[in-house]
C-alpha cells in the first residue's frame, strides 16, 4: 500500500514520517520516500502460537511531498505522479504553537488548515475534469458513433461528479456505481482517494489528541475521511530510542500510549481494506484485501496459481484459531469452514487454501 502525505508549509509532514518510520528515508526528486512494516497484534499473536521461521507484515510505502501549494496552483511532475499512485493521502494538520515557526498563513487553526487544503483537492479535480469533458464533448459531436455513445456515457459521470466537487462534496464520500467508478479511475481524482488527516499536536497537548481527533470525526468524517492526533515531534525523537527506553521516557513525559498503531488501523479502515492471514510452511504472513473481495481474490493475492487453480478455502477466524490453540483443535471443534470461490474474506480470517496446480 503507498500513502500521500500533504500538508501546508511547516505543518510538520517530514516529521510525522520519522514518527511513523524512524530517521531513515530515501530522497527521491522532489519527495522522501520511507517504507515500513505496518503494526499488527494479531499476526504478533499467531506467530506465537505457531512460532513460524518468518513472520511477514504488510509493507505501507510513504511518500512525504513538497508543501501543498496554495491559490489554486497544483503539482505536476514526480509529484502529481505520486498522488496517482497512492492509495491513500495523509494530510497533517497543524495544531501546535511555535513562535520560532510561523504558520505560513499568520494563524494555527488546523480546522481552518482542513477547510483550505479540502478546497485546494477539489479545485484540483474540477480542473482535470473540465479539461476531460472538454475533449468528450468534441468526441460527442464529431466522433464515430460508438466513440460518441461512449463518450455521452463517461460525459453524464464525470459531469455529476463535477456537481458534487462544485457543492463542495469530496467524491470519496459520494455513492457512485461501479459505472461510475470506472468512468473516473484513469484520472488520479484526489478527493476520490481516501483521506487520514493527522492533527499535530505539541507535546503539552498530547494527552487530549484522541478527544481532538473525534471532535473532528464529529464534524468531517465519513466513511472514507478519517482524524487522528498525535504530537509527531515527540513520536519522532522516540522512534529513536530502544523500545524499552522509549517505553521510560513515555512515562516520565507523561505522553500517552504509543499512538502509531491506532493511527495505522484507521488508515486501513479508511482505505476499506481488510487483513488476512496465512500460516504455509514456515511463515505466518498478514495480506491487505479490499472489503468485500472472494477467497478466489485472496488467492489471487498470495500467488495467481492460487487463483487459477482454486479449489477451496478452509477458513478459520484468527481469535478463534487462538482460543483453539492449534488449527487440529480448531478443526476437532468445528470451528474451520470450508468455503468456495465466492465467500466475502472478512477481516481476521486465517486461509488455508486449497488448488489443484
Amino acid at each position: 500500500m503507498e500513502a500521500a502525505i500533504l500538508g501546508l508549509e511547516k505543518s510538520g509532514k517530514s516529521t510525522l514520517l520519522r514518527a511513523l518510520a524512524g530517521p531513515r528515508t530515501g530522497a527521491h526528486g522532489q519527495e522522501r520516500v520511507s517504507s515500513l512494516h505496518l503494526p499488527d497484534p494479531r499476526l504478533d499473536a499467531l506467530a506465537r502460537l505457531f512460532r513460524p521461521q518468518k513472520v511477514t507484515y504488510p509493507e505501507l510505502v510513504l511518500h512525504d511531498l513538497p508543501p501543498w501549494p496554495l491559490q489554486g496552483r497544483t503539482p505536476g511532475g514526480e509529484v502529481s505522479e505520486a498522488l496517482a499512485r497512492a492509495d491513500a493521502l495523509l494530510l497533517v494538520l497543524r495544531a501546535f504553537s511555535r513562535d520560532d515557526v510561523p504558520h505560513p498563513l499568520g494563524r494555527v487553526d488546523p480546522e481552518a488548515d482542513y477547510r483550505t487544503i479540502s478546497l485546494e483537492l477539489a479545485y484540483h479535480d474540477l480542473a482535470v475534469l473540465e479539461r476531460r469533458l472538454e475533449r468528450l464533448e468534441k468526441v460527442a459531436r464529431t466522433g464515430p458513433p460508438a466513440e460518441r455513445e461512449a463518450a455521452h456515457r463517461e460525459a453524464a459521470a464525470l459531469a455529476r461528479a463535477r456537481q458534487s466537487l462544485e457543492a463542495e462534496r469530496p467524491l470519496r464520500e459520494e455513492e457512485l456505481s461501479a459505472e461510475e467508478r470506472k468512468a473516473l479511475s484513469p484520472y488520479g481524482l484526489l478527493t476520490l482517494k481516501p483521506l487520514l488527516a493527522v492533527l499535530n499536536v505539541d507535546e503539552g497537548s498530547a494527552a487530549r489528541a484522541p478527544a481532538l481527533a473525534e471532535g473532528f470525526q464529529d464534524r468531517y468524517g465519513g466513511r472514507r475521511t478519517a482524524f487522528a492526533a498525535l504530537c509527531a515531534q515527540a513520536e519522532a525523537e522516540l522512534r529513536e530510542l530502544p523500545p524499552e527506553e522509549a517505553a521510560t521516557f513515555r512515562s516520565e513525559l507523561g505522553l500517552p500510549d504509543d499512538p502509531v498503531p491506532n493511527l495505522m488501523r484507521r488508515l486501513l479502515t479508511v482505505t476499506g481494506l481488510v487483513t488476512f492471514y496465512t500460516v504455509v510452511g514456515h511463515e505466518c504472513r498478514a495480506w491487505l484485501l479490499p472489503e468485500g473481495a472472494t477467497a478466489v481474490d485472496a488467492a489471487g493475492r498470495v500467488h495467481s496459481d492460487m487463483a487459477r487453480g482454486f479449489i477451496r478455502a478452509e477458513v478459520v477466524p484468527w481469535d478463534a484459531l487462538l482460543a483453539a490453540g492449534s488449527l487440529a483443535e480448531a478443526k476437532s471443534r468445528g470451528l474451520v469452514r470450508s468455503e468456495g470461490k465466492g465467500y466475502r474474506v472478512r477481516d481476521g480470517d486465517v486461509l488455508h487454501i486449497l488448488f489443484h496446480t
